[in-house]
């Protein structure tokens, strides 16, 4: 097997709600082989993003477009009653349309280029002819199996690299700003303008330079780790071409010592471009190209969240039931600083915030289930905004702020108290589903461990949406067949100190698998 069996933490009945009726995931009652399974069937899934808000009493509402653009429609008038989540106006989206496409156009070449000289380097270790196979349908024997995790660690250290980039170019800003009274004295007279900076100016000085600090060290450990894994895949491919092709000579590593890169402004290292062409025509791909396409992936993953975020903010949405006070704007003119007002008293909305990966995800109109703290009633809401200029959290990455409607409510809500927020972002009526604690998921690939004849056996999978509880199997699988969750044999770990997941269950924790807590896309982390 190319994937070597993980241990269960605990085995649990998932339940979800399947076409009126309730379809209950349980372990089998008798181990079969000694695995425990449970059999993919077809069910309702949903997926959600978990995080927890603030409730605020809102008895107005001023919002506006947060792009520039032009006004198409205008759908309320004054004095109208609207209710929370009802578009108000509407900016064209014509050229946004087209920055989404050309985006997503981008990043299906980028996976595709990765595809291919993933494929292309397995095929030219294993001596085959002919043009490449698809990554996805590759069945080769030894050295494909070690090519492959050689080749993940790649990509893996690519994509670590790339996070930490961002963390740390966040705090450089951070450090910036917190040090700027207290490194840099004001402009003017200096025997007018001449401060003293506080203590608690300071400290917050010190700690910004320090997480900065951190962050720089810790790019610099990426960038090793991802030296050293390009360097083991171009060993083991060289090593591979001389076998397949006696009396060839393997060709040296060619990848740089960390440290001798370029370098951004501030003395962040700068993730290889995803700019460079594939490997010469008659020569796999190096492992440096590999680093290089999944970095082209990840900035082209970024540039796709961007567009769909602008996207969904053309479309203007009232946060609140109520009244149309004020228009601010009229078909045909720049949205520039016009505004709607909307007054209604005794409304309420919860604020959150999310990461910029999550933000993707979420639209205006999305239902939002909240649950107030010290409550078990929870109210049906609806998105109403996803601000697009991002805030840095304490730990230095970037987070959005979203708006989520509530209706009028006979429970008493609490100004300023916390509630507990799922925002469903897709559910899917799936005729093939498995749990999610059975999924596989390394990279942008899945894959379960099915039960053929009582043997395990990996079997690749497209998926689609992924819930806390079941995900949807899109291709690969079909109703009936047993998936592995545990293997019995193995004896009961005492800990799990690196949260694994999606690996025979994992005590049935697939809350990871969904991104803060909900739903999530193979890719976002495994």
């Amino acid at each position: 097997m190319g994937r070597r069996l993980r241990r269960i933490l605990l085995i649990v009945a998932l339940v979800v709600v399947a076409g009126g009726g309730v379809t209950v995931w349980a372990a089998s009652g008798s181990p079969v082989g000694g695995y425990r399974t449970a059999t993919a069937a077809g069910a309702e899934v949903t997926a959600t993003l978990d995080t927890t808000g603030t409730i605020q009493p809102v008895s107005q509402a001023t919002v506006a477009f947060p792009i520039s653009g032009q006004v198409s429609s205008v759908g309320v008038q004054q004095g109208q009653q609207v209710t929370a989540g009802q578009a108000l106006a509407q900016l064209d989206t014509t050229s946004l349309a087209t920055q989404l496409a050309t985006a997503q156009s981008t990043l299906a070449g980028a996976q595709a280029r990765l595809a291919g000289d993933q494929s292309g380097q397995v095929s030219a270790a294993s001596g085959a002819a002919g043009h490449a196979t698809p990554a996805a349908y590759i069945t080769t024997a030894a050295p494909a199996p070690d090519l492959k995790s050689l080749q993940d660690a790649v990509i893996s250290a690519q994509s670590k690299l790339d996070q930490d980039l961002q963390k740390a170019s966040a705090l450089l800003k951070t450090e910036e700003d917190a040090c700027q009274q207290v490194i840099a004295p004001p402009s003017g007279d200096s025997a007018k303008s001449t401060t003293v900076p506080s203590q608690d100016q300071v400290d917050a000085c010190t700690k910004a330079i320090q997480d900065a600090q951190n962050a720089q060290s810790a790019t610099a450990d990426d960038g090793k780790r991802l030296f050293n894994a390009e360097n083991a895949l171009s060993d083991a491919l060289s090593k591979a071409l001389a076998a397949a092709e006696p009396g060839t000579t393997p060709r040296p590593s060619q990848t740089p010592a960390p440290g001798k890169g370029s370098t951004s402004k501030g003395g962040v290292p700068k993730s290889p471009s995803g700019g460079s062409s594939s490997a010469p025509r008659g020569q796999p791909a190096s492992a440096e190209q590999l680093a290089a396409d999944q970095a082209a992936i990840d900035a082209a993953n970024a540039q796709v969240a961007v567009a769909r975020q602008n996207l969904a903010a053309a479309t203007l949405v009232s946060p609140i039931d109520g009244t149309v006070a004020q228009i601010g704007f009229t078909v045909g003119q720049q949205s520039g600083e016009g505004h709607i007002v909307v007054n209604g008293p005794g409304a309420n909305q919860v604020t959150t915030a999310v990461s910029d990966t999550q933000a993707g995800k979420i639209k205006p109109g999305q239902q939002a289930i909240v649950t107030p703290d010290g409550s078990g009633t929870p109210i049906t809401g609806q998105v109403t905004s996803i601000g697009l200029l991002s805030s840095t959290t304490s730990s230095g990455s970037p987070s959005y702020p979203v708006t989520i409607s509530l209706p009028s409510s006979a429970q008493q809500l609490f100004p300023g108290a916390t509630a507990s927020v799922s925002i469903i972002t897709s559910t899917a009526n799936a005729a093939v589903t498995v749990p999610t604690s059975a999924l596989h998921l390394e990279g942008a690939n899945a894959s379960v461990t099915v039960l053929v004849n009582g043997q395990p056996e990996t079997r690749r999978i497209t998926v689609g949406v992924i819930g806390p509880s079941v995900t949807e199997v899109q291709s690969g699988l079909v109703a009936g067949e047993q998936v592995v969750l545990a293997d019995l044999s193995q004896p009961l770990p005492s800990s799990n100190p690196n949260g694994n997941r999606g690996a025979f269950g994992g005590g049935g924790g697939s809350r990871g698998v969904n991104g803060g807590g909900g739903g999530a896309r193979p890719g976002g982390g495994g």
